[in-house]
């Protein structure tokens, strides 16, 4: 009997936040906010670990991120770009998110593994990264585009997220870099697999 108070006050407090904050998160969540934005933005006071599992939860039941394809791998078409032109790269993923609509594309993250071991040696925090330190996979994106990825707590190595603007603008610059990077577009069952200049093509 003696857990029953602490029930209700766990029922009770996150009640009160997510009718304080919760609706707010979620609207942020949707204009490519990072955890370090939604919490300048909330008027009621939210802990992080909080804002980071509303966070989730919502990319989670929204399908903005999801654990595995709906499609089997073997079932799509593979495409192969380099990446050259940030202009050219865009328009050829921007036409294909417009044609499958962009709940039906999603890209491939491998974030999930270099966001838990920097937050476990303690290189981030509300001011951002130790550059220093991070991976080379982090070195070409803002503070604002590093905060985004390292805000979502990744579940597994590899996650797949919709092709939103924040990600098309994050990826893209990971792929210039010469990090691979694939596309996948659900409706068409094609697979876009970009290759920087010096590496081979998939």
């Amino acid at each position: 009997m003696e857990q029953q108070p602490k029930y209700f006050e766990e029922v009770l407090s996150n009640m009160v936040h997510d009718v304080a904050s919760g609706g707010a998160i979620r609207h942020l969540v949707d204009m490519g906010y990072s955890v370090n934005q939604i919490m300048e933005h909330l008027d009621y006071p939210t802990p992080r670990s909080m804002v980071e599992e509303t966070v989730f939860c919502y990319m989670t039941e929204s399908g903005m991120l999801i654990e595995a394809l709906p499609i089997p791998e073997e079932q799509f078409q593979k495409v192969n770009l380099r990446a050259e032109s940030r202009k050219n790269l865009s328009r050829a993923i921007r036409e294909r998110t417009k044609k499958n609509g962009e709940e039906n594309a999603y890209l491939l993250c491998s974030c999930g593994k270099w966001c838990r071991i920097l937050k476990d040696m303690g290189k981030y925090g509300v001011s951002g990264l130790d550059l220093q330190t991070e991976p080379d996979i982090f070195q070409n994106l803002t503070s604002r585009e590093r905060d985004y990825l390292l805000g979502i707590p990744w579940k597994g190595e590899v996650m797949y997220h919709r092709i939103t603007d924040r990600m098309l603008e994050i990826t893209i610059e990971l792929a210039l870099s010469g990090e691979p990077i694939r596309f996948y577009f659900l409706q068409d069952k094609e697979v876009l697999c970009i290759a920087g200049e010096n590496f081979d093509v998939f």
